[in-house]
């Protein structure tokens, strides 16, 4: 019996210790958890609390405490939520399950999460509640700062313009793409998301082989750098720089890659615009040069066609012949006046202009221009006034919009230009500021092309703007017919309907009735010559014989040099006899015209000076006329107006 009790004593106390173990690895696995436990005996309102429970709420262990001092130390923003969710989960409406706010004694901050079952009784009454508490501040802590990183993320992708994008190399998925990606390439983001070769769809077919080998780079390396074109669904196109940078795991291997997408179509557009403007100075430059080279010509065949005509005798036939020549070459002189426009060396001026007249002079360029898929009509009022405006200007106007119209009938259509005379009111000369009401001159030109959209009308005088394909236009052509009709006074309507066409309608001033009327110009008198010594410098030998041949014609002494250099040397002989110099501004070997006439003029300040030149450099041709007994013969100059200006100009008092 003594044995059998001290066995069942011996195994209680191991029992016991085993008991108190285990309790004793349950508190430090709570405590190590931050988990504590708690029963509530509803019926009694007695309560257990954990050793962990009273660390939670910083209190002592076993200190005294009821259930309403537990809830006093609920943060009083969460309190009213905790009594509601307790009570609710005593009635059997929802889980004990609730995360809440604490304060404790020494004022700190804590975040708990509760966990509770409830006990009833046989009649369905709430007996007992079985709880566990466990400080969560760490894991809240953490949360609220990823929610503010990712805020901040947010913020930042959301705010810039570049596409951010991340994908996982393994999975071939796309894991993030910034909101910007809809605003570029004009798709939503869960399309992407559940379709990543939708972004492969999207670049423009000539540009995909370049982006595939990118992007195998990318799978390799996880990095690349591209530059490739997208099309929008809406058909535009844009330019896209698109860079990757890889991602690697802790043994150095890239599980994924980041990227920056960015539109650079305005930048790729303005480079364009930078090589078109470099392309076309260029052309400017050879334009005026070649046209420089065509008035040396065209000097050469006006004098000597005059030189010819002069011959008494000559046969009917002959004569006529050679006014055709020197029409020819008057229209040719045009034409080189055309390019010096175009590359800038035309002086603008102003005069009273049939506009009609320069209407048909471009005209007859245009045909060569616009093809023969393309029909011209036009319409002349025949009692157009006259207006105030610049030949080459006008010329420019009619130009542009005409190429524009070319260029909205690809499959070819019918442009139509006409002129008519119109009265403005003032109530229609207010609706544009600096108009003046009165007769105008209405320039309209009208094609049957593709037309405008809508919403790009308002917009098409802006510098810059151009609905063209890239490549195709500058933006400038439209912009600069609106700066040339507001600097003559006028303004400038555009009229468009998609697929049906587009005019436009340029409103130019008319010169007032009482102005000064026009008088056929009286019969040319009789070319006065002279005996004086000239000195002629031009580097184009033909030029200068024929030249030398009309000067001596007149009576003159003429000694010629074809560069500067060679004219210092004749001057050091005739100096005492020369009283004109007559040369081109541009001369080889180093010395200019102007450069030689300063040389001369400082030895001998009463020598009258002729600058000749193909170009019309307007700051050139200011400085010249400036110039005291100094004149600017432009090229090609018939023999009467050479003979006329060496007269004019020997005769000058200085």
């Amino acid at each position: 019996m003594n044995a059998t009790l001290e066995r069942d004593a011996s195994e209680l106390q191991r029992l016991n210790e085993a008991l108190q173990e285990s309790q004793r690895r349950l508190q430090e696995a709570q405590r190590m958890a931050r988990i504590g436990h708690w029963d509530l005996d509803l019926t009694t309102n007695e309560a257990v609390w954990s050793e962990e429970i009273f660390r939670i709420f910083g209190l002592r262990p076993n200190h005294s405490m009821k259930l309403a001092d537990l809830v006093s130390l609920v943060h009083e923003e969460d309190r009213e939520r905790c009594l509601k969710h307790y009570a609710e989960a005593l009635a059997g409406l929802r889980p004990y399950d609730i995360e809440y706010r604490i304060v404790r004694p020494n004022g700190e901050v804590r975040w708990v999460h509760s966990r509770g079952a409830v006990e009833y009784d046989a009649t369905g009454r709430p007996v007992k509640v079985l709880g566990t508490g466990q400080d969560v501040t760490d894991r809240k802590q953490a949360e609220a700062a990823l929610r503010d990183s990712e805020q901040r993320f947010r913020q930042v992708t959301e705010a810039i313009g570049e596409v951010f994008w991340l994908t996982d190399l393994a999975k071939s998925q796309m894991i993030y793409v910034s909101p910007a990606y809809e605003k570029v390439w004009g798709r939503p983001c869960a399309e992407l998301y559940q379709s990543p070769h939708t972004w492969m769809e999207a670049i423009h077919q000539e540009d995909r082989s370049v982006v595939q080998e990118a992007a195998q780079t990318m799978q390799a390396t996880g990095e690349y750098d591209v530059i490739y074109r997208i099309t929008r669904p809406d058909g535009a196109v844009r330019w896209i720089h698109d860079r990757a940078f890889p991602i690697r795991d802790t043994d150095g291997r890239v599980y994924r890659v980041a990227g920056v997408a960015d539109d650079i179509t305005t930048h790729r557009e303005m480079e364009m615009q930078l090589r078109h403007s470099q392309k076309m100075e260029a052309v400017g430059l050879l334009a005026g040069g070649i046209a420089h080279d065509f008035n040396n010509l065209l000097a050469v065949i006006q004098l000597q066609t005059s030189l010819l005509m002069a011959t008494k005798g000559l046969p009917e036939r002959v004569t006529k012949g050679m006014r055709d020549i020197m029409d020819a070459s008057e229209r040719a002189a045009t034409l080189t006046r055309q390019l010096l426009t175009f590359s800038r060396r035309e002086v603008k001026k102003a005069r009273n202009l049939d506009l009609a007249e320069t209407v048909e002079s471009t005209i007859r360029l245009l045909r060569r221009l616009l093809g023969e898929d393309v029909a011209l009509e036009t319409h002349f009022d025949p009692a157009l006034p006259l207006i105030l405006a610049d030949p080459g200007m006008m010329e420019q106007v009619l130009m542009n919009l005409a190429i524009n119209a070319r260029d909205a009938m690809p499959s070819g259509g019918l442009l139509a230009v006409s002129l008519e005379q119109v009265q403005v009111t003032a109530e229609r000369a207010a609706l544009h500021p600096g108009v003046q009401p009165g007769r105008y001159v209405c320039l309209s030109v009208r094609d049957t092309g593709m037309g405008i959209a809508p919403e790009d009308l308002p917009r098409i005088f802006e510098p810059f703007f151009t609905t063209k394909e890239s490549g195709q236009g500058t933006g400038l052509g439209l912009a600069t017919v609106f700066g040339i009709v507001e600097q003559h006074g006028g303004w400038i309507e555009a009229l468009s309907e998609v697929n049906r066409g587009t005019m436009f309608r340029v409103y130019l001033p008319a010169v007032e009735p009482n102005s000064p009327a026009e008088v056929s110009a009286p019969e040319a008198p009789p070319i006065r010559g002279g005996t004086e010594c000239i000195l002629m410098v031009e580097d184009d030998q033909a030029l200068l014989h024929v030249a030398q041949l009309t000067l001596e014609h007149h009576g003159y002494r003429v000694l010629t040099a074809v560069t500067a250099v060679k004219a210092l040397e004749i001057w050091k002989e005739e100096r005492a006899n020369i009283e004109l110099l007559l040369t081109d501004l541009v001369l080889p070997g180093g010395l200019s015209g102007q450069e030689l006439a300063d040389l001369l003029v400082r030895e001998k300040p009463m020598l009258k000076v002729i600058h000749t030149s193909g170009y019309n450099d307007e700051v050139v041709t200011r400085r010249l006329r400036e110039a005291a007994n100094s004149t600017f013969l432009r090229k090609p100059y018939s023999a009467r107006q050479l003979a006329e200006v060496v007269r004019t100009s020997l005769d000058r008092m200085g």
